[in-house]
């Protein structure tokens, strides 16, 4: 009976410790960055913007390289950069595992600026749109891409001008305007449209590939514009007279601009951004 009892227990401890080992090893999904951070209490400051959508990668900056690590901290991708380069622009597209980089190269004659396109599911290495020639200083600040109809639009800023640039499928860069009051830029998901705002009138503006412009901000008013969703959703700001956001306001591109938030204390618009999800993110 004895004998009988110890062969009992043996047979329970052993199946106990396969179910632990296929909870606690096999069935444990792959670690994240906010699992990362509750775990190891935040011991490095992580920049969210630097986080994948779903937090399995992040980017970090060096002075001679980009490199793309796990939750776990496993270096996946390196992207090295020479002496005369910074990065001035990083971002991932939303739901994706593609980081978009802005580069300036910069040497005593002039500067010219390329965006990288770093994707973490395939080794391939698309033509990276590069535009040479320019002043001293310049640099992609701000980026606006669109999946659907593969177009993309960089805001290229120097000393005293900001000029707009845009790629398509087809990787053909032209230059769309130069306009020293541009604030930010943002575009449409389902079609070729970019939206930008003039810090000069305080107007938000829409523009097609055609060239022809539209203001799409009420015409009553002072208004920011805070970007869009999705689902071509525009979101855009009021401005007090202090020039700061006090309402967001939500429309489309033919207007029914209608409130969407009040804040109980007025915000700059740098401090304002909407998520891909239509999510208002107050930094």
């Amino acid at each position: 009976m004895r004998k009988f009892t110890r062969l009992l227990l043996v047979a329970v401890l052993f199946q106990a410790g396969i179910y632990f080992y296929f909870d606690q090893v096999i069935l444990v999904p792959a670690a994240t960055f906010s699992q990362q951070i509750i775990l190891e209490g935040n011991k490095q400051a992580i920049d969210p913007q630097k986080i994948s959508t779903d937090q399995k990668y992040c980017a970090k900056m060096q002075a001679d390289s980009v490199t793309f690590l796990t939750a776990d901290n496993k270096e996946i991708k390196k992207v090295p950069l020479q002496a005369e380069e910074s990065v001035s622009y990083f971002s991932w597209v939303p739901n994706s595992h593609l980081a978009l980089i802005g580069i300036s190269n910069s040497t005593s004659q002039s500067t010219s600026v390329t965006l990288k396109a770093i994707n973490l599911d395939t080794n391939s290495l698309p033509q990276e749109p590069k535009i040479s020639g320019l002043s001293a200083g310049a640099k992609i600040d701000s980026v606006a891409f669109s999946p659907l109809v593969n177009v993309t639009y960089m805001r290229v800023t120097a000393k005293t001008s900001s000029s707009i640039y845009r790629t398509d499928a087809n990787n053909k860069l032209t230059k769309v305007f130069t306009n020293s009051t541009l604030e930010r830029i943002a575009c449409l998901q389902s079609v070729d449209m970019l939206l930008y705002d003039n810090k000069a009138d305080k107007s938000v503006y829409a523009r097609s590939t055609n060239g022809k412009i539209k203001m799409v901000s009420p015409k009553v008013g002072h208004f920011a514009l805070i970007g869009t969703d999705k689902d071509d959703n525009i979101y855009i700001g009021r401005l007090s007279s202090t020039g700061l956001v006090s309402t967001i306001l939500k429309g489309t591109i033919n207007g029914n601009f209608t409130e969407y938030q009040t804040f109980t204390t007025p915000s700059s618009q740098a401090s304002i951004t909407v998520s891909y999800d239509g999510k208002l993110q107050l930094k």
